[in-house]
């Protein structure tokens, strides 16, 4: 029976065994450069080993996440330059300056990879400019502090090689507290930049960068309140290993805490499909984009569904579905299983960091985006429906206008004309008979273009056209036998609103005259950014209905035609208040 190789667990994949690999390296070059300090002291030697290994096992991972790749990077150099920094403890030859760079380099590549994270590059001039700062500070910084100093004073043996260009111990103990004072000030401000991203980023991106951004002020702080103890005279070579050793400590608590943050965020992926199923349940489309917005921390977030070969929003409209987007938004597309469009999500930006989590809520949320789609087509008819009633809407106020029109400048053009001709030949009848006939056919005709300008007017004032909605309401008003109040806009609409609203107020009036046997009526229209709303409001017995075939029934289908609505509150004795709500012009499709 042959022997069934050995497989690694699922767990323990190839990222994994790199990142430990690198891991190991780091702590056997650790080793080896502090061990004449670890023969003596085993126990910080297990802690720093520890730390150390630890330290790039967590850039190891990161550097093979798929998020924070860059930082991951950044953290396995500083984890090689701190095994380096132990090679002081050789206390020799050129060990103590490659240890003192070594320290140097280690907290750059901390601050860097802090910065670079989660996006993989320096967002904005205050990170570049405090990446250029650090590396003049800590190198420049150290070389200056080198060329003003002995070994001796900076706790290592006389003996060994340093580059030494005019030692002065009061200029060097002088450089020395600047040099970490200015350290102090280099930490404070990675805080606040940090800090000062929070705002900018996204929800989801701010649950990661707060716990980072505490992690770097707690480590970074403890790191150089150690490292203060270093500056003064009487300094051995066992003071700056322990030194070494504490701030190694505080250190490892910043890729731990990156770590955590890309732990959380792959716990987030798995998790995604339970949170989508139970905050889009019922189904709906609404409640799939509601659940979309939620796991994926993007208030903004909006969805289109793919539909009749283009995409619509979740009010059914066509949306645009080019995939160049608004500068600042990201656009990703979810296919069905046989490679058809299904949806598209339209999300910020800072989200294209986190492809997974929007790729695994979309695939989470396919049967429920099918299902919205199918409510989508169904909103899409509709959508089509109510814009071809609003263009009917349209062209019958034009076709009313130009009725009107046609009324006034023809027919009564003529009856006018002959009116006067009557007049002429009831001036030049001799006979009193033939006069008094023409007298009478006169007046019936000046009564008939009277009737005729009143068709006229029924079908499309002309004052509505020519001056707009609040001069033909004050006309109506004062032909109104009740007083009316009016509150109106002097600015004017579209046609197709003007006309709406100048019959249905029209039609609230005549109601609340015959029903409502009102002494006094109130008439507003407001313009806002919410829309346009009219109210009728009346001091009459109240209780008004809606029937199929009253008036308020024809009134509130002339307004649903523009996507408006209308309220009736008619307690019994308490008068009757009718608001007619309409969509902002911009607001509706076509308008």
């Amino acid at each position: 029976m042959r022997p069934v190789p050995w497989r690694p667990p699922l767990w323990l994949g190839a990222r994994v065994r790199r990142a430990v690999g690198a891991g190991a390296a780091v702590a056997a070059a650790a080793l080896v450069c502090g061990w004449p300090y670890w023969r003596a002291e085993p126990a910080a030697a297990a802690v720093t080993l520890a730390c150390c290994g630890g330290f790039a096992v967590a850039g190891g991972l990161l550097a093979a996440g798929r998020l924070g790749r860059r930082t991951g990077r950044a953290f396995v150099v500083a984890a090689a330059a701190w095994a380096a920094t132990w090679s002081a403890a050789w206390n020799a030859g050129a060990a103590p300056v490659v240890s003192v760079f070594a320290q140097s380099v280690f907290f750059v590549a901390i601050g860097v990879g802090v910065l670079l994270y989660p996006g993989g590059r320096l967002e904005g001039p205050a990170a570049r400019i405090w990446t250029a700062a650090a590396v003049t500070v800590m190198v420049g910084g150290q070389a200056v502090l080198c060329a003003v100093s002995r070994p001796r004073w900076n706790g290592f043996a006389a003996t060994a090689a340093w580059p030494a260009v005019r030692p002065d111990q009061e200029v060097f103990h002088a450089v020395q507290r600047g040099l970490t004072a200015v350290t102090a000030a280099l930490a404070c401000a990675l805080v606040v930049i940090l800090v000062a991203r929070l705002p900018r980023i996204g929800r989801l991106d701010r649950t990661l960068t707060v716990p980072v951004a505490a992690t770097v002020a707690v480590g970074v702080t403890g790191a150089l309140v150690i490292q203060g103890s270093l500056i003064g005279a009487g300094v051995d070579l066992d003071d700056v290993m322990r030194v070494y050793l504490v701030q190694g400590v505080f250190a490892t608590t910043v890729p731990l805490a990156f770590l955590g943050t890309a732990l959380r965020s792959r716990l987030a992926e798995l998790t995604v499909a339970e949170r989508m199923q139970r905050l889009a349940d019922p189904v709906s489309v609404e409640n799939v984009r509601a659940a979309l917005r939620s796991v994926l921390g993007d208030d903004s977030l909006d969805l289109l569904l793919w539909t009749d070969g283009g995409y619509v929003d979740v009010t059914g409209r066509r949306a645009d579905d080019a995939p160049a987007g608004v500068p600042g938004r990201w656009r990703h597309e979810v296919r069905t299983s046989a490679g058809e469009p299904l949806a598209t999500v339209d999300v910020a930006v800072a989200l294209r960091d986190h492809e997974p989590l929007v790729e695994a809520a979309l695939v989470a949320g396919g049967r429920a985006l099918e299902t919205a789609r199918l409510e989508a087509v169904a909103q899409g008819n509709l959508e089509r429906a109510r814009e071809a009633q609003e263009r009917l809407v349209r062209v019958q106020v034009a076709e009313r206008e130009r009725l009107a029109a046609d009324l006034q400048r023809s027919a009564q053009q003529r009856l006018r004309a002959l009116e006067v001709m009557l007049a002429e030949l009831e001036s030049a009848a001799g006979d009193t008979d033939a006069r008094e006939q023409a007298r009478t056919c006169r007046r019936e005709l000046a009564e008939a273009v009277a009737e005729l300008g009143d068709l006229a007017r029924g079908v499309h004032p002309a004052i509505l056209a020519d001056a707009g909605l609040a001069p033909a309401m004050e006309l109506v008003a004062a032909r109104t036998a009740v007083p009316v109040r009016l509150d109106l806009p002097s600015r004017r609409f579209p046609q197709e609103i003007e006309s709406t609203l100048y019959f249905a107020l029209c039609e609230a009036l005549a109601n609340a005259v015959k029903h409502a046997r009102a002494g006094l009526i109130e008439l507003s229209v407001r313009d806002g950014a919410g829309g346009i709303a009219a109210e009728v409001r009346d001091d009459g017995v109240g209780g008004a209905t809606t029937t199929p075939q009253g008036g308020l029934a024809g009134l509130t289908d002339r307004v649903r035609a523009l996507r408006g609505r209308v309220t009736v509150d008619s307690p019994p004795g308490e008068g009757t208040t009718l608001t007619i709500l309409l969509p902002a012009p911009g607001d509706r499709a076509g308008g």
